[in-house]
């Protein structure tokens, strides 16, 4: 609120004597000359004298009363409006005082008045009829008093201000109201936005709680096999088939563990963006062939049937990324099994070409007679940290991260899936994929829907065609991984010679070197103890070492190889590694090096 305080007043009367003389008395100066004194004894009668003003006002002037509105519009606008204005009855030509009052009241409302008469131009009825019966105008008749004047204009200036000061502290009140009632609403707002949080972080936490148990469950589990039938082949009652028996459920737990560690590396690796998709061109039916031949034992074991079959003609050949399409596809698949108990699983394929804007997309439904799956539960189907069923979990096994890795894997490849199910009846889980330019694609007819062949036989890493000759520092510090590694390349017919860290592998090459008997390939983990992997490289490249170096890590992120190379490492290998891959990435680094 300003405190300045407002004492402009406007003077409208057709007389110039008037004017001057209204500007003497409420101006603060003195009529001294003899026309002024004239125009005041006519205006303010015989008896005036000089009066000095309790206060100085801004006197302003109006000879007609349409340049008095103009007056007091441009007042307005400006920001600095009249407080009073004293008003002649009778102006000829043009509007009187009565008619000038009101059409000023129109502009500006809060004007007070003062009507200044010396014959009965109006009427008081008349008067009251034309400007209503309020408080902003009074009746002054003519001849008055200086003093009246002095009077009327201090009173009237005072209570314009007064006026005008209670409605801005209104204002002020109005203004602190909405503010306090909107802290208010935004303290609501914040408190329930605290508690929508908190419920959210409780829920979460619950969530991955029970995720991480299940996984717990999900990964003791072939774990304690793994080291039940360890602890059975030095039995030494175990017959030699015993023993294979043993072997053979080792290695199966072993991939059921691992495949529950590659799925949580992929959903961190998405999760963090460092998945990388590697498009190229592949045969969609070589696809569906592969995985139905890799999940037929698991159907035969529940006596399921399973199918797959063709909708439509199948592109030969389409742009994506073959390995990640096959993990979405075993996922879905292995699920339809998993959760059927009597039935079949069918892989159904068609082309769609129906949306020329997004282009043709493949789609792959997989349709099983099972369970089905609720509303509720499918809400919550593709979390990456949910369970759609802690009852089914248990009954069925899984770590659940099978269909949140596979939706993220397919919006990745440019589709997405969809699910439709009821409960007790079975479910369709259709996998929509961007195929690419199919332009100068030939289209493979409709092939019959018949079983397919059962998966090939599955090399175990027994033995390895290749043959390695040539001298091998295997760089390892676990003692097991070590011994194992050891064996497998011994086993292929190198000379192998075994260090536990990066500083004692730099030693042993520079002996050889001196020796004349230099290392034609280095296997070197890349994460010990004393000096690592990525140290000891980049030593063994400044002193001149020009023989292979293969990077063997678990680190197997996006940019993990790209590391590895710049320290100096000729390729790379992630665990875990079966026998046959150590063994031919030897015999590929051999080759080179000769």
């Amino acid at each position: 609120m300003t405190d300045q305080v407002n004492r402009r007043i406007l003077l409208i009367d057709d007389n110039d004597a008037i004017h001057q003389d209204f500007k003497k008395i409420l101006g603060g100066g003195k009529t001294e000359s003899s026309a002024v004194m004239d125009a005041k004894a006519a205006f303010f009668g015989t008896a005036a004298a000089p009066v000095k003003p309790s206060a100085v006002f801004d006197i302003d002037s109006a000879f007609q009363g349409q340049q008095a509105v103009e007056k007091v519009r441009e007042a307005k606008a400006q920001g600095r409006p009249y407080a009073l204005a004293f008003v002649d009855v009778r102006m000829p030509p043009g509007w009187d005082g009565v008619e000038t009052i009101a059409r000023m009241w129109e502009v500006d409302p809060d004007l007070q008045t003062v009507i200044c008469t010396a014959f009965a131009d109006y009427s008081w009825d008349d008067m009251v009829a034309k400007l209503g019966s309020g408080d902003r105008w009074l009746i002054l008749k003519k001849p008055f008093d200086p003093i009246e004047a002095c009077q009327l204009a201090g009173a009237l200036t005072e209570k314009w201000n007064a006026t005008r000061g209670e409605r801005l502290r209104l204002e002020e009140v109005r203004c602190a109201e909405q503010e306090a009632r909107a802290y208010a609403s935004s303290l609501v707002t914040v408190n329930r936005a605290l508690q929508t949080a908190k419920a959210s972080a409780e829920a979460s936490a619950r969530v991955k709680s029970e995720f991480l148990a299940n996984m717990s469950h999900e990964i003791r589990t072939p774990m304690i096999s793994i080291l039940g039938y360890a602890d059975l082949l030095k039995d030494p009652s175990i017959t030699a088939s015993g023993k294979v028996d043993c072997v053979e459920l080792i290695r199966g737990q072993g991939q059921n563990l691992l495949a529950i560690l590659n799925d949580i590396l992929d959903i961190a690796q998405i999760e963090t963006g460092r998945m990388e998709i590697q498009r190229e061109r592949c045969a969609p039916t070589a696809v569906l062939d592969e995985v139905c031949a890799m999940m037929r034992p698991r159907a035969t074991e529940k006596k399921l049937a399973l199918e797959v079959q063709y909708a439509s003609s199948i592109p030969q050949s389409i742009q994506t990324d073959p390995r990640r399409l096959r993990q979405i596809l075993v996922n879905l698949v292995g699920n339809a099994i998993k959760f059927t108990n009597a039935g079949s699983v069918k892989i159904v394929s068609r082309l769609d070409t129906s949306d020329g804007r997004r282009g043709p997309r493949l789609e792959v439904s997989v349709i099983d007679t099972g369970i089905g799956i609720s509303a509720e539960q499918r809400s919550q189907l593709f979390e990456a940290f949910v369970q759609a069923d802690g009852s089914l979990t248990r009954e069925h096994g899984g770590a659940g991260l099978g269909l949140a890795l596979s939706k993220r894997l397919a919006l990745m490849l440019g589709g997405d899936i969809q699910v439709e199910s009821t409960v007790g009846q079975g479910s369709r889980f259709t996998l929509q994929l961007c195929t690419g330019d199919l332009a100068d694609v030939a289209m493979t007819e409709t092939p019959p829907a018949a079983p397919l062949p059962s998966a090939p036989a599955r090399n175990n890493g027994a033995t390895s065609p290749q043959h390695l000759h040539g001298r091998v520092l295997l760089v390892e510090d676990v003692p097991a991984t070590q011994r194992l590694f050891d064996y497998y390349l011994r086993g292929a017919g190198a000379e192998t010679t075994l260090a536990d860290n990066g500083q004692v592998a730099c030693d042993y090459v520079e002996q050889a070197e001196r020796d004349g008997r230099p290392f034609d390939l280095i296997l070197m983990d890349m994460q010990m103890p004393v000096l690592d992997g990525y140290e000891a490289t980049g030593r063994l490249r400044a002193k001149g070492f020009r023989g292979r170096i293969v990077a063997i890590t678990a680190h197997a992120m996006k940019g993990d190889r790209e590391k590895c190379l710049a320290a100096g490492c000729d390729d790379f290998l992630a665990k875990p590694i079966d026998r046959a891959t150590l063994v031919d990435a030897c015999a590929s680094a051999l080759t080179v090096r000769r």
